[in-house]
């Protein structure tokens, strides 16, 4: 709550990436903090390595609060404990035609930040995914942009 109040003084919202708790935890807490200048920054990768839901349902459940969404891909461990695989987009366990639907529905305006942080191409990776997401999810209403 102090770092909200913080970085509110300058006008500036704060969003909790997701991955690492359940969205039914994290809804707790976006409850209880009861903040308009808090959210959600929504990874569904992390959804996927941290196997703390199921990427769409957990955007259905967070859309309300959901301030900016990655665009990252991943395969879960086959060993319990273990990290998963980050994928290129479209090469992971993240259905994206129902993601992007869930965006296109409810998330008008959101920005779309592409992230890649392994593989051997990331460049290739990133525009390669700026193409699916421009021809899954077209339109003026989000912007694409490569982290």
């Amino acid at each position: 709550e102090q770092i909200v109040d913080v970085f509110s003084t300058s006008g500036i919202r704060v969003a909790l990436e997701t991955g690492q708790e359940s969205p039914g935890e994290l809804l707790a807490l976006l409850k209880e903090l009861d903040r308009d200048d808090l959210g959600v920054n929504f990874d569904p990768a992390n959804m996927i390595l941290y196997a703390s839901g199921d990427p769409v349902a957990s955007l259905e459940a967070l859309a309300p609060h959901v301030m900016q969404i990655h665009i990252k891909d991943a395969d879960p461990t086959s060993q319990a404990g273990q990290w998963g695989v980050e994928r290129p987009m479209g090469e992971g366990s993240v259905d994206w035609e129902a993601f992007l639907g869930v965006v296109r529905a409810r998330l008008r305006g959101v920005d779309l930040l592409i992230e890649r942080e392994s593989g051997d191409d990331r460049a290739g990776a990133v525009r390669g995914a700026a193409r699916l997401v421009r021809a899954m999810a077209p339109g003026p209403y989000t912007h694409v942009r490569a982290a």
